[in-house]
């Protein structure tokens, strides 16, 4: 791979990478909103616990945006966007849901949800995001789930 499109697939997995944030906090504040779990004062009284309801709203908001795409085709909402997807690194096939679900996106969750309380788990996930600037381009996630993130073509 020419360093032309090494970075021009870094960014779009950035990008990804925002937009997937950007919707998944939008549909969670829907989920928070169709659920009423924060909706009175007194629900923000205790931030350790409105935490633990943000992050438990936004697990289903995440199957929501992401669910389908993730079993049927190994993206992302903002991967779908950006016309890419997330394969086995040894095969190049369409990863497991099971490595997509649970490895690739819940660690980053749970490192979220932790920092809430701990913030100096967030630098993990600066740590995670920075792996992208290697030369195989994998972050942190992707070499703990042996995945890695391709353009998807259009045939697939």
């Amino acid at each position: 791979m020419n360093d032309s499109v090494s970075s021009e697939l870094r960014m779009q997995r950035l990008a990804a990478t925002g937009l997937d944030w950007s919707l998944i906090t939008v549909v969670t504040l829907l989920v928070i909103l169709a659920t009423g779990v924060l909706e009175h004062a007194e629900d923000y009284a205790n931030v350790g616990q409105t935490a633990v309801n943000a992050v438990l709203c936004g697990l289903p908001a995440y199957l929501i945006l992401n669910g389908w795409l993730l079993w049927t085709r190994g993206q992302t909402a903002g991967k779908a966007a950006m016309s890419l997807m997330i394969v086995d690194h040894q095969t190049g096939n369409c990863a497991s849901l099971w490595k997509l679900l649970f490895v690739r996106a819940l660690i980053p969750v749970v490192v979220i949800a932790v920092g809430f309380f701990w913030w100096l788990l967030w630098l993990l996930v600066l740590v995670d995001f920075c792996f992208i600037f290697r030369k195989d381009q994998r972050c942190l996630h992707d070499w703990i789930a042996d995945t890695r993130v391709v353009k998807r073509d259009t045939g697939q």
